[in-house]
């Protein structure tokens, strides 16, 4: 199985079997998305690629099966409710079940709290907080069905810390988007649910790599990095199996840093 999306770390391991589980990534057409669906698929789940760019999506689906792992794509808009509800049962749909859940797809949101635009503002709260709660609405239900699962969200370290001016409404739909994992990992303990959060650091994306000098960049990142880089795609891919799998079954109510020291500091 091809698991790369970005340089993965040199680490050897045997690929593990888990055929009978099913996993949806969100935002899964690149970047760490992609770089998830492709880790699990290699670890043997069957991966629902779910993203709004179709063409971007088909490779990844075909890398995947290319590889001999199953996947398939669902197109959804996360500002469309009652679609993105409706591409969430359709995935379901696929292999009659939903078992791990990676609701990865974000947006950023510049500004700062004076000067941020209502838009931007609200465009932040609703594919980051208020797309991820009707994600997490959709899938639960699927998991109840079938006697429980697990639920990874991508929050970001500024969920938790400040990091840098000029991305409060970034920050702050992040920092909901956290409060409602640790509300959803109370509330569905009990049931058989997990629900947790992985928390990247800057990641070395085509994006990150080319950024001017400017706040968030790699330049103003690489000193606060007590790892002193950032990281790659798959190292967080690897957190979130890690959180989906049988090793992690009494881990609920976290949020991983992935951030090579950053929060410890």
């Amino acid at each position: 199985m091809d698991r790369t999306a970005a340089p993965y770390s040199t680490r050897a391991h045997t690929r593990p079997d888990d055929t009978c589980r099913v996993a949806l990534v969100t935002g899964a057409t690149s970047g760490i998305g992609a770089a998830t669906a492709l880790e699990l698929a290699w670890r043997g789940l069957r991966v629902v690629v779910l993203g709004r760019d179709a063409d971007r999506g088909a490779v990844v689906v075909s890398r995947i099966q290319a590889s001999g792992g199953q996947a398939c794509l669902v197109t959804a808009d996360l500002c469309d409710d009652a679609g993105l509800e409706s591409a969430i049962d359709e995935a379901a749909s696929v292999w009659g079940r939903l078992d791990h859940a990676f609701n990865n797809a974000g947006v950023t949101g510049p500004g700062t709290v004076a000067d941020a635009t209502t838009a931007d503002f609200d465009r932040a709260f609703a594919v980051n907080t208020r797309a991820l709660w009707l994600c997490m609405r959709a899938e639960v239900r699927h998991m109840r069905r079938t006697g429980g699962g697990s639920i990874v969200n991508n929050l970001s370290v500024h969920s938790v810390r400040t990091v840098f001016p000029g991305v409060a409404p970034y920050a702050a739909s992040k920092a909901a988007a956290h409060a409602l994992t640790r509300c959803a990992a109370v509330e569905l303990a009990g049931q058989g649910i997990r629900v947790n959060g992985v928390a990247p650091g800057p990641v070395d994306t085509g994006m990150f790599a080319g950024a001017g000098p400017h706040p968030g960049s790699a330049d103003a990142w690489e000193p606060l990095l007590p790892m002193g880089r950032a990281g790659t795609t798959g190292e967080v891919a690897d957190a979130v199996a890690w959180l989906f799998s049988d090793e992690a079954r009494y881990v609920t109510g976290n949020v991983v840093a992935v951030d090579g020291g950053f929060l410890a500091s």
